[in-house]
């Protein structure tokens, strides 16, 4: 019997139907419900989903090159689009000729494909492709993190209207209640789904985000009604982005000018003995001993001293946030050395070590180190035609200070020390008289109803950085007590799920199937070398590696680099392996993606632009080939395999390392043959994708 006749009860028409009959009318004249196994749309079948979005994004590709009115003209755009050092240059591209552009007949792309009857594809793909032809860039706001696989969110263009319910792996596995972003998004039958890159809206003082959008949008000459908005931000994408990162770029700019981070250093030579220097110092109430550095000991310093500002009468526990500091006294057997962080700190503390021991001690020498303007020459040149004047307005203040607590009893982790300093910050917080707020508590102004908008704003930025704060350290802290405190229910949401901590303090969900943000690539670095003529030999291979991971400390701030590059391997890699490597599997690739990853793309150099698809594609054809291998029986498939690499040299070592470290492991940890088999396809398609992006740039 053919799969076209086979029978299948049929919840939307309370009957048996045949699979060809089910194909035909789901989602058209079925109202196909959720429930039903058969409904490709349906939130458990999330997987099966994604296969076919994937489909048909190759195939609108396919569709919008091959009927273009001028083919040369458009393959010139895209090529354009690809140059653009932007991640979401090539999707704004994308959307915007497929759904947006309107042809010499007033029809854009996808409508004239529907109008020719979509001959090309199939049922469930022209209600999928139906549901894409409604995307609208949309200003969301995260409301809830559901599940791992779902978000809540609100559109703030559209005051008033429901939440959205966003099926979203990545999206829900780092998203941090009330953050915003200008996503793309289109509507299926159960849920919402986000359709390729978003831009992130940084926090800006108590500009609200959709005050930060319609005064970016107005600077660029754009529409003022909320409206009109998103068409024009669909084609005119890439100009707010730009314009977003040069207002944020001038606003840390104005942080880092207004910040007092200057780090002094003063040297004394001792005139007296040093127990009588020592004594005398230790006379001082607010002088206090403190335990040195193992650094700070192979200077030389034998004894350290930390000196406390204000009054010793303030007991350090009636200071939730403990004890500031002055700074701090280095002592050695000749010379004593003076630190403070901030010229007025360092300044009052000189004064008062000099008074202190007055002629048994003479200055040789200083140092005042800007700290702040070391940063602010980081930062990239700004086109300050970008920047909207008022947004500059409310500049971001940090005074640095220093400060000591008690240390956490013996039965206290440090880690428990950490949070009950900030669970008695929150405390205090609520008492606090807030500049914002008019110099009002939060408690005053939660009754006022002019300061009230404005507190609203404070406590969900205080939220969006400790659910940010709980992603980094896998806790899962809330912080929903002190709005209840403060009566404001109204943006009271559950806390996310406990969910593994991620790596960087402000992660960004990808732009594959998972659609969403990454980190955006650093235009200003250099493109990475060319790769040589022929393969890399072993010898070069080995080096390229060694070099790049001894560029950092460890893999994290390898992994970090990479991503500044533009190059978002690891987050690729975990969506291309999901359910067939588990997480501890995963893992112990990581290292080696990272390592290979530096053998093309050096630290500090820009990465080449790599397709998701494309990396999939090869995964599988390797993998296929692979097993094919293995069943085989062949004398040993694994010495034939990296040959076929476009760097056998790169890949061989790389396979050598993974089988020598798996031999390693604990039998608990052990790593399967089959998981190797699957780390050792992943890998040859990175190489070989970096290989081609290099050589065809």
């Amino acid at each position: 019997m053919s799969n076209a006749s086979k029978q299948r009860d049929c919840p939307a028409v309370g009957r048996l139907i045949s699979a060809a009959e089910c194909g035909e009318n789901r989602h058209t004249r079925y109202a196909c419900p959720a429930q039903c196994e058969h409904n490709p749309f349906a939130p458990a079948n999330y997987s099966r989903f994604l296969e076919h979005e994937g489909k048909l994004d190759h195939a609108c590709m396919d569709y919008l090159m091959k009927n273009a009115a001028d083919r040369p003209a458009m393959e010139r755009s895209f090529q354009k689009a690809r140059n653009i050092p932007s991640i979401h240059a090539l999707h704004a591209w994308y959307e915007w000729n497929l759904f947006f552009a309107p042809g010499a007949d007033g029809l854009t792309c996808c409508q004239r494909w529907e109008k020719a009857g979509f001959s090309e594809l199939k049922g469930d793909q022209r209600v999928l492709l139906r549901a894409k032809m409604q995307t609208r860039i949309a200003l969301l706001e995260i409301h809830c993190v559901l599940d791992s696989e779902r978000v809540e969110a609100v559109d703030l263009l559209a005051p008033g209207s429901p939440a959205f319910v966003f099926h979203d792996r990545s999206l829900a596995r780092v998203a941090v209640r009330f953050a915003s972003v200008v996503a793309w998004i289109y509507p299926l039958p159960h849920f919402w789904r986000l359709n390729g890159t978003a831009v992130s809206i940084p926090e800006m003082a108590q500009f609200p985000a959709e005050e930060i959008m319609a005064e970016i949008v107005r600077h660029l000459g754009g529409p003022t009604d909320l409206e009109a908005m998103p068409r024009w931000l669909a084609e005119n994408l890439l100009r707010f982005d730009d314009a977003l990162q040069a207002t944020a770029r001038t606003r840390r700019m104005q942080m880092f000018a207004g910040m007092d981070a200057r780090y002094g250093k003063a040297v004394y030579e001792l005139q007296a003995p040093f127990a009588t220097c020592r004594d005398r110092l230790d006379e001082v109430q607010d002088v206090k001993p403190e335990d040195l550095s193992n650094p700070e000991r192979q200077e030389g310093f034998a004894e350290a001293r930390v000196w406390f500002a204000g009054s010793s009468s303030v007991k350090q526990e009636d200071t939730p946030r403990g004890r500031p500091v002055l700074g701090r006294i280095l002592l050695g057997q000749s010379h004593w050395r003076v630190e403070a962080m901030s010229g007025e700190r360092f300044a009052q503390l000189r004064k008062k070590f000099e008074q202190c021991l007055a002629t048994s001690i003479r200055f040789t020498g200083e140092r005042l180190d800007d700290l702040s303007a070391v940063m602010a020459a980081k930062e990239p040149r700004v086109n300050e035609s970008l920047v909207p004047p008022r947004l500059l307005l409310e500049p971001q203040k940090i005074v640095l200070t220093s400060s000591r607590a008690h240390a956490p009893p013996g039965c206290q982790s440090r880690e428990g020390a950490e949070l009950e300093v900030m669970r008695a910050a929150d405390r205090a917080f609520l008492e606090d008289q807030i500049p914002a707020l008019d110099n009002k508590t939060p408690r005053e102004a939660a009754h006022d109803p002019l300061l009230r908008p404005r507190l609203l704003r404070l406590l969900k930025q205080r939220v969006r950085r400790q659910d940010e704060r709980n992603l980094e350290s896998g806790r899962n802290e809330d912080i929903n007590w002190l709005l209840r405190e403060l009566g404001v229910t109204e943006i009271v949401f559950d806390p996310p799920p406990l969910r593994p901590p991620v790596s960087r303090p402000s992660p960004k969900p990808d732009t594959s199937d998972e659609d969403a943000v990454f980190p955006k690539q650093d235009p200003n670095l250099p493109p990475s070398p060319p790769l040589p003529g022929t393969p890399l030999s072993l010898e070069e291979a080995s080096r390229r590696m060694i070099v790049g991971m001894r560029a950092f400390e460890s893999a994290e701030e390898a992994e970090d680099s990479l991503c500044n590059s533009g190059l978002t391997l690891i987050e690729d890699a975990s969506r291309i392996t999901e359910g067939v490597l588990s997480d501890h599997e995963f893992s112990f690739a990581v290292p080696f993606l990272i390592r290979a990853a530096l053998a093309f793309v050096p630290p500090g150099r820009r990465a080449p632009h790599l397709e998701l698809t494309a990396i999939q594609e090869r995964f599988r054809h390797n993998l296929q080939k692979l097993e094919v291998a293995i069943e085989s029986g062949s004398v040993n498939p694994l010495e034939e395999f990296p040959k076929h690499s476009n760097q056998p040299n790169l890949m061989l070592i790389l396979m050598k390392e993974i089988v020598r470290n798996a031999a390693r492991l604990p039998e608990e940890d052990r790593i399967s043959d089959p998981a190797q088999d699957i780390i050792f396809a992943l890998l040859r398609a990175v190489v070989d994708e970096l290989h081609n992006a290099l050589r065809r740039r």
